[in-house]
This record gives structure tokens, C-alpha cells and sequence, in this order.
């Protein structure tokens, strides 16, 4: 899929094409959505699906022109097509009716780097181009899809207009353009200029790459750029020597509202609820402790921990109000394969209530458990009596959400980049 892709883009003779891996919490959720904590994550493409967002550039001679694309994938046969285009609409400020439109995440990057670094909007302006956007990430799966849009475009512009790391257009009040502005302005993006709750973790990731060690110590209040600090971001994979995760990725099909997870966790935490707090310093030292795990290629030891960490989570979304948890779909996938010899653990990543899952396995027996895990999905899919059996308490019409289930096996890769 990703050679197709890329091909069918170099055809449309772009000048620049950038693509924005997706990412997987390990320890969830502890960005700084909800506190001033820290969070092993990582950087993944999938195997077969890049699980990438991609974005292309190149100059025209009237006006702008953005297109969005949509893939399809069936049974081997790839098939891209323009889903929706239209002309840019170059604002000095942001027209409060384009954040509700089709390409919301364009404009309020747009927005956003105006603000951030004057230099952009007399490049911006005065300039002619074509910009597309095509993901295979799955909308809404809690794989860090809407994330990498906005970086991809901030990285895309960055680049194009020769803004990156450049220090030598700045103004009185401008940042210079660099992975960890880039991770700080795509948070602003979703947590000021869409008004969705939105934390620095998925933005770090995404942007920097790689197994990594985040901290967000000093960043609960999501101050502007530079009165609070910079995340600190350790590359555990380069550290430790671990060039890949014996992981499975499942998204179950049920798209979930990560700002509104979020949003009532974070105004849970910020009141002080006893529990919430009590519950996070538990999700902060199981992070911390993680680390050991990871250091040595413990994955069982690792397993143990994730297992705390759903049974944490699955504790606090119950107290907050969400009565099923971290999610019926969720719940039902991890039952599928946690009792298998060959899994140490499976897990929610994300926000929880739809979304995905993955399973932490034995690294000789990853082929095993992907198909052993399809076929306990399509048992319960195709057999009511089989699903009834085992899940007497749940709902029979989730038989048919969970078809739209997704496996990805998966791979660690750096950040953001261009092709």
C-alpha cells in the first residue's frame, strides 16, 4: 500500500511530500491532559497499512486548491480518488465558519502558525498551491489520526516555504519552526483553536519518533509557547537498543470522541477528585516502572504492568461516569485473547470508549496469535450463540460493529518526515 501511494502522489508532480506516522500509548492516558506526568509511547507505521497520513505540496499559477483523498483496500486491489476539493480562503484571521467545514484542521493550522511565526503568513498569502491530504489512519480509532493531519500540514508548510529551523526570518515574538514547536502548536491547534480537549503526548510522538519517554512535568495548565516548558522527550529505542515491540494493533471499528474522554478526566483531575488523583500517581508510577521493563526486553514483566493499567483505567472512566469503562467493543477484545499462552497482555491505547486495543505478545508467536485473535473475533461475529456464551451481558448489535475490526502488526518508525 505505501508503494502505491507513494507512486500514485509523485504522479501529480508534487514538490514536496511529508508523511506523519500514527502512535500507540503504552501507559494511557497520562499526557498532559490530565496532569503533570510522564508516559512511555511510540511511533508506528503498520506493516501492510502504513497507518500514515500524507501530505503533498506544489506550487500553481492561480489560486490554492486543497484536496482531501480517500483508499480503499479490496483484496489487494488499492484505489485512490479525490474525495473533496476546494479553493483556500486566505484570511488575515480565522473565519469562525472554517472550523466547522470539511478541512477544520487546515484552516486552524493555518491559524495557528500565523500566529506563530509572522514570516509564514506574508509566504502564505502571497503565494499559489495545491496541498492534498490522504490518511490510512482510521478516523476516530485512537491512533493519533487527527494528530498527524495537523502536524503533517504544520511539517508540510514548514518545509515548503523554508521555514524549518530557520532562525533568520524571526520577528520580536516569533518561534523558530522545529519538531518541538511543531508538537506545541499542533496541541493549540485541537486544545485552543477547535476547542477539543487535547494533550502534548500524541503531538511529541508524531513529531519526534520513535519508543519514547515523555515528560510533561510543569505543563498541566496548557500555557502559551514558552510560559510553560517544553516537553522532554527521551528515545528509548535508541537507548536501549529495541528495534522493534512484539505488538498486534487491533481497531475495533467503533469510532470513539477522544476530546470528550478527555475533557471530563482533565476537569476530574483539575477538581481535585480524590480518586482521579490517587489513580494517576498509580498510572505515573506504573510508567516510570515500565521503563525497567522495557530497558531489559521484560515484555512479560511489561505485560503485568499494562494489565494494571487497564484495570486503573477501566476504574477511573466508571467513576467519572462512563458506564461501561474503557468500553464494551474494547472490553470484548481484549477477552478474546488475553488468556492466550502466547499474550502477556492486551490493552486499550487511547482514550477508551471505541477506538483500539492492542496485544503485547511473545515475539516468536505474533503470526499465532493475529490469526488465532481474527478467528475468536469471526467466531463471535458470525455465531450468536457463540457471542451469547461468552458475552451474555453484552448488547448482540456490537456483532455487527466489530465487523468493521481491523489488525494491524506494526513497526517502529521516526517522526514526521519528508519523502
Amino acid at each position: 500500500m505505501l508503494k502505491e501511494i507513494i507512486e500514485y502522489i509523485n504522479n501529480l508532480d508534487p514538490e514536496i511530500i511529508i508523511q506523519a506516522p500514527s502512535r500507540i500509548n503504552l501507559i494511557n492516558p497520562l499526557d498532559a491532559v490530565e496532569g503533570d506526568f510522564w508516559m512511555p509511547s511510540v511511533a508506528i507505521n503498520g506493516l501492510k497499512n502504513p497507518l500514515s497520513v500524507f501530505v503533498y505540496i506544489k506550487p500553481r499559477k492561480c489560486m490554492s486548491i486543497i484536496k482531501s483523498y480517500s483508499i480503499s483496500d479490496h483484496f489487494g486491489e488499492i484505489t485512490i480518488k479525490v474525495d473533496h476539493e476546494e479553493e483556500i480562503l486566505k484570511y488575515n484571521t480565522l473565519p469562525t465558519e472554517q472550523l466547522n467545514g470539511t478541512f477544520k484542521l487546515f484552516y486552524a493550522s493555518v491559524y495557528r502558525f500565523i500566529r506563530t511565526n509572522s514570516f509564514f503568513w506574508e509566504k502564505f498569502k502571497n503565494s499559489n498551491f495545491e496541498l492534498g491530504i490522504l490518511t490510512t489512519i482510521p478516523p476516530q480509532s485512537g491512533l493519533g489520526g487527527s494528530a498527524a493531519i495537523i502536524i503533517a500540514i504544520l511539517y508540510c508548510f514548514a518545509k515548503y516555504y523554508n521555514l524549518y529551523k530557520n532562525i533568520n526570518c524571526l520577528k520580536e515574538g516569533d518561534f523558530p519552526i522545529n519538531r518541538d514547536i511543531i508538537a506545541e502548536m499542533a496541541t493549540k491547534v485541537e486544545d485552543y483553536d477547535l476547542k477539543i480537549t487535547a494533550g502534548y503526548g500524541d503531538r511529541y510522538v508524531i513529531t519526534r519518533g520513535g519508543l519514547s519517554f515523555c515528560s510533561y512535568y510543569g505543563k498541566l495548565h496548557h500555557k502559551d509557547i514558552s510560559l510553560e516548558p517544553l516537553a522532554v522527550y527521551d528515545r528509548m529505542d535508541l537507548v536501549y537498543n529495541i528495534s522493534s515491540l512484539p505488538i498486534i494493533v487491533c481497531f475495533s471499528g467503533v469510532s470513539h470522541d477522544s476530546g470528550g474522554v478527555h475533557e471530563r478526566l482533565r476537569r476530574c483531575y483539575l477538581l481535585k477528585d480524590p480518586l482521579v488523583l490517587n489513580s494517576y500517581r498509580k498510572l505515573a508510577d506504573l510508567s516510570w516502572k515500565s521503563r525497567f521493563a522495557i530497558m531489559k526486553h521484560d515484555w512479560k514483566l511489561l505485560g503485568e504492568y499494562f494489565k494494571k493499567n487497564t484495570n486503573i483505567m477501566d476504574g477511573i472512566m466508571k467513576h467519572v461516569g462512563f458506564t461501561h469503562g474503557i468500553g464494551l467493543s474494547n472490553s470484548i477484545l481484549i477477552k478474546l485473547i488475553e488468556d492466550h499462552p502466547d499474550v502477556f497482555s492486551a490493552k486499550l491505547t487511547g482514550a477508551g470508549g471505541g477506538g483500539s486495543v492492542f496485544a503485547l505478545v511473545n515475539p516468536d508467536k505474533i503470526e499465532t496469535v493475529l490469526c488465532d485473535w481474527e478467528q475468536n473475533l469471526n467466531e463471535i461475529i458470525n455465531d450468536e450463540s457463540t457471542f451469547l456464551s461468552r458475552f451474555p451481558e453484552y448488547p448482540s448489535e456490537l456483532r455487527v460493529k466489530l465487523r468493521a475490526a481491523k489488525f494491524y502488526r506494526i513497526k517502529i518508525v521516526g517522526g514526521v518526515k519528508k519523502l
